[in-house]
């Protein structure tokens, strides 16, 4: 049932539908959870949850994010993890630990795909990637958020280049394999992806002093985390895709911005023509309260829960984040895909600056 969901062409199933056909299956994996991990059998005895009698989506407790952080929360077997995905930590130095198997894995990949070919298409084109080839090192038994993201990405390439090099702890643009790759296939159609602080800063910028001018006008970039620093910057959504198609020399619905976290791998919120995330069949994003913590209704800012059907290997299936978000509205985005659509507005005041390409701004001091 689960992968027959992730598989299917996406969006299409309306919200109440998708709610009755995902109930079940969050009931049976919770269950399943509470059976295999004590630090889950305790947190829901303290609600005093009794799964059986839930009746929505929303009726189940969301479980922290920052509980990563403090716990090993495996549901499976040593020997089946596949990899361990961390993310970034700045306040406290101390990554989310996010323990994958092999049925996990193949879930996020293909919901992944899913979820992407929706927005850009699923044929395979050139990837110029602005990051490092270190971040993604094949068969490592670790990742970072970066590297997941980069893995994920290459499923829709053709060939891979990366664009940055780390020198002296900074990074820098190659711009002789820029050269080389621009040579080979501008005019075509390609794919970009890399984290958005860093192509601001590390790719972005770099290219306007040296006055490079780049021609690719069939381009998709696809782009993810790090706007904090951005908006102290002062630069918003506008703007960085504004800036970052003229760059390319493309429109500016070429540059597409998702949503998503280490913990929730393979579940993205991409933006749709109009500007707004939508949420993938199998998964559903509940905005909650502040204070009360109850389901927040349309046009009512709180704090995000990202729901998901996909582990199997930890208990991600209803995850509190640190993030501020609103619904827009349901089943009647102008673009035509069903479901919720939102938009995501700021970190949570005072929360860890944790995103990746912020990370990396913090470490440098920017």
């Amino acid at each position: 049932m689960i992968n027959e969901i992730v598989k299917a062409e996406q969006f299409k199933v309306t919200q109440i539908k998708k709610e009755n056909k995902l109930l079940p299956i969050f009931k049976r994996q919770v269950l399943n959870q509470i059976e295999n991990l004590e630090n889950l059998k305790l947190f829901y005895h303290r609600y005093g949850i009794e799964i059986e009698a839930l009746k929505s989506l929303a009726e189940i407790p969301p479980i922290p994010v920052s509980m990563f952080k403090k716990f090993d929360l495996t549901i499976c077997k040593t020997e089946d993890i596949l990899r361990v995905l961390h993310s970034s930590s700045t306040t406290t130095g101390i990554p989310s630990k996010i323990y994958i198997d092999k049925k996990t894995a193949f879930r996020q990949t293909n919901s992944f795909i899913s979820t992407i070919k929706n927005f850009i298409g699923k044929h395979r084109r050139p990837l110029l990637i602005i990051d490092t080839e270190e971040v993604n090192k094949p068969g490592a038994s670790t990742m970072t958020a970066r590297g997941a993201a980069i893995r994920a990405i290459a499923n829709f390439s053709s060939k891979r280049t990366s664009i940055l090099d780390v020198k002296n702890g900074d990074l820098e643009v190659n711009f002789d394999r820029l050269k080389e790759f621009c040579e080979k296939f501008e005019g075509q159609e390609i794919l970009v992806y890399g984290f958005t602080f860093i192509i601001w800063s590390r790719f972005y910028k770099i290219l306007k002093e040296k006055n490079i001018q780049l021609n690719f006008p069939k381009v998709k970039i696809l782009h993810s985390g790090g706007w904090k620093k951005l908006i102290q910057q002062k630069v918003d959504k506008k703007t960085f895709n504004n800036e970052i198609s003229n760059l390319f020399n493309t429109s500016a619905t070429n540059v597409i911005d998702y949503y998503g976290m280490i913990e929730q791998v393979g579940v993205v919120f991409v933006d749709c023509e109009e500007g707004w995330k939508h949420i993938p069949d199998f998964s559903e994003l509940i905005i909650r309260n502040f204070y009360t913590m109850e389901e927040n209704g349309p046009k009512e800012p709180g704090l995000i829960e990202i729901m998901s059907v996909l582990p199997s290997s930890y208990p991600g299936q209803a995850l509190l984040t640190e993030d501020v978000g609103e619904i827009i509205g349901i089943d009647d985005c102008p673009c035509g895909r069903k479901g919720k659509y939102f938009t995501f507005k700021s970190r949570v005041e005072r929360v860890e600056l944790r995103g990746c390409g912020d990370t990396f701004a913090e470490r440098r001091g920017e």
